[in-house]
């Protein structure tokens, strides 16, 4: 017997994820700036979690390969509606509909069908304001193209139990029901999102250009939503301003991992040329000796590398070039660069 199973999508799952995590990173960014009590503080906590739940659900999904919908030629069959198989002969007409770009098929049914799950009124008369009806095929995690779906779904309703199957075949062949994870895009997005990343820092200006753009992808993606949501000028446009969002959120944590991991250097460093010093009775000519007997990680010793080190013998200066390439002095009594 021929048959449709859906399953949820890989790329769903993926989705919600990158959806999810830039936001984990902000409360996580903010819970390592703000004090402990404060607003802001517990704020931070609030978004890691709420929005962690969304990466744990998008964990969930990626690795979910349970059938969620089975077309056959008996009937339907959604494991999201807990209701059985849903018989052809009950089945009158099913249309797509989209409510805030989620995708379902709304299937109305005779009244001698006899639904297993009660609705509560208020439920029915939200469902009547949105266009929907009592049972919906939930595509919101399938790849699936809802128009052609429904229109087989049309087709079969009026068809006799032995065309079915042979319209499914029909439909199997000529639709791509592509239920695996599409690396190819992803990784093209993940190729495009670290030249973002290496442009910003490279340069001031490639950094406004790429905000200008995602500015403007965005305007383009809000003036399409709804109107036009199959078009690749819509699509594109949530693609760039998506990559453009992480592009600020990853540099937001580099500049921070940055500011963190040199202001630890600068305080070891300044500790070591005051032993020096004591030991001493003055400061050394140079640091290289003393960074050398220093276990730094690969990122330190990036950083340390930009230090340089200035004595005229009464007073020393330590100068960092920071990732804007600006230069900067620290402080030896607030113990950051400034």
């Amino acid at each position: 017997m021929a048959e449709i199973k859906l399953y949820k999508s890989s790329g769903k799952g993926f989705k919600i994820i990158a959806l999810s995590l830039p936001f984990v990173m902000i409360g996580i960014w903010v819970i390592l700036r703000e004090q402990n009590g404060t607003f802001d503080y517990y704020m931070g906590w609030f978004t890691t979690l709420f929005f962690g739940l969304g990466v744990l659900i998008g964990i969930f999904t990626f690795f979910d390969k349970r059938v969620q919908i089975i077309i056959n030629e008996n009937g339907i069959f959604d494991k999201t509606l807990k209701q059985g198989q849903i018989e052809w002969k009950h089945i009158i007409e099913a249309y797509p509909l989209d409510i805030s770009d989620q995708k379902f098929i709304s299937i109305i049914v005779n009244e001698a069908f006899d639904s297993e799950t009660k609705q509560y009124k208020w439920v029915e008369k939200l469902n009547e304001i949105i266009g929907a009806q009592k049972l919906n095929l939930n595509l919101s995690q399938i790849k699936v193209d809802e128009i052609k779906l429904s229109e087989l779904i049309n087709k079969l309703i009026h068809s006799e139990k032995n065309e079915r199957s042979n319209q499914i075949r029909i439909f199997l062949s000529n639709q791509k029901l592509n239920t695996t994870f599409e690396f190819h895009n992803y990784l093209l997005y993940l190729f495009i999102l670290i030249i973002l990343i290496v442009a910003s820092l490279i340069n001031f200006t490639a950094f406004m250009t790429i905000i200008v753009i995602m500015g403007c992808s965005a305007l383009i993606a809000k003036w399409y939503s709804g109107t036009n949501n199959k078009s690749l000028i819509y699509k594109w446009s949530k693609i760039i301003t998506f990559l453009g969002f992480m592009n600020m959120i990853v540099l937001l944590f580099i500049f921070e991992i940055y500011d963190f991991t040199s202001n630890k250097i600068g305080i070891k460093i300044t500790n070591e040329i005051e032993v020096h010093k004591s030991k001493f009775g003055k400061y050394p000519n140079e640091i290289k000796s003393i960074i050398e007997k220093q276990d730094f990680n690969l990122l330190q010793s990036y950083i340390v590398n930009k230090i340089e080190y200035n004595c005229d013998g009464q007073e020393y200066v330590l100068e960092l070039e920071y990732l804007n390439h600006n230069k900067k002095e620290f402080d030896k009594e607030l113990k950051e660069w400034y």
